[in-house]
């Protein structure tokens, strides 16, 4: 397949979420015309209404697709992407997500980004894959804010390491790809520049952010049931304690290059965006 340089609207789903967010953002500032879109959006795009899929891709070139957490009808959307005339789309998945769901002996449709990873790469369109490791911004708007507000992270990751990537560099990375050249067909392993454990991680927020933040190994019990205390449905507890047992195996802690070979430049150290994130405030409540 030949490869269309892009021009026209750009679609990005999910376009109030972390990535969604930044992205917009940056497509906006490089000149591109954006339709922003989620369940809130005034034109709206709800993966359980088929309905609102049509006005959503009306005129789209391209498609930033950011998978629901939850099993959606993937191959319906990317078949309604391509009879809309969409010709390039992204797809955010997540670091080893294919073999998370061998491993758990379930299907792509069982988890939302592995359907949109083998959706997008089994269509007609021009498409890349995104596999980024664990965000940093979950500890500053994500899941595990509020453990580092109330300073202490609990987690079943003893001695474990992981490449923590920043939000931007996911964005950046998507814009480029979604208006550049050269990505038809790849799959890019997203990871920030070091592998840190969860301690470093910790003692850098707590440097920058001058409040007292400490990382508490839990066993693999203690947080499964911890997880079932909080009410969590029971597919989401057994892919949590799978992705927490191949981080402690060390299958997401290698380092890739990916970042620097689509921006050529490294991607964002931990400790330096925790001093920039530490300046916006939001870990100065109590």
């Amino acid at each position: 397949m030949s490869e269309h340089t892009h021009t026209g609207t750009i679609l990005v789903t999910g376009a109030t979420g972390k990535v969604g967010r930044r992205l917009t953002e940056l497509l906006r500032a490089g000149g591109h015309d954006v339709r922003a879109v989620s369940r809130s959006t005034a034109i709206s795009l709800d993966w359980t209404d088929e309905s609102t899929w049509d006005a959503a891709l009306e005129g789209a070139a391209a498609v930033y697709l950011v998978p629901p957490d939850h099993p959606f009808p993937a191959d319906a959307f990317v078949a309604a992407a391509e009879k809309a005339g969409v010709r390039r789309i992204v797809a955010q998945s997540g670091r080893r997500v294919q073999d998370l769901a061998a491993a758990a002996g379930v299907g792509p449709e069982a988890i939302g980004m592995y359907a949109a990873q083998t959706a997008v790469q089994a269509s007609g369109i021009e498409w890349t894959v995104l596999q980024p490791n664990n965000f940093n911004e979950n500890f500053s708007e994500g899941d595990y804010y509020p453990a580092v507000l109330a300073g202490e992270l609990a987690l079943p990751l003893a001695g474990t390491t992981e490449p923590l990537i920043a939000v931007a560099d996911i964005a950046a990375v998507a814009a480029a790809v979604l208006t550049g050249d050269g990505h038809h067909g790849r799959v890019y392993e997203l990871s920030g520049p070091e592998s840190l454990s969860m301690d470093a991680a910790m003692d850098a927020i707590a440097a920058a952010s001058g409040k007292p933040v400490a990382f508490r190994a839990e066993t693999p019990e203690e947080h499964d049931a911890a997880l079932r205390a909080a009410g969590l449905p029971e597919d989401l507890v057994v892919f949590l304690n799978l992705m927490y047992e191949f981080m402690r195996d060390g299958a997401m802690a290698a380092t890739t290059g990916d970042v620097e070979r689509v921006l050529g430049r490294a991607p964002i150290r931990f400790a330096d965006w925790a001093t920039e994130t530490a300046k916006t405030g939001v870990w100065s409540g109590a």
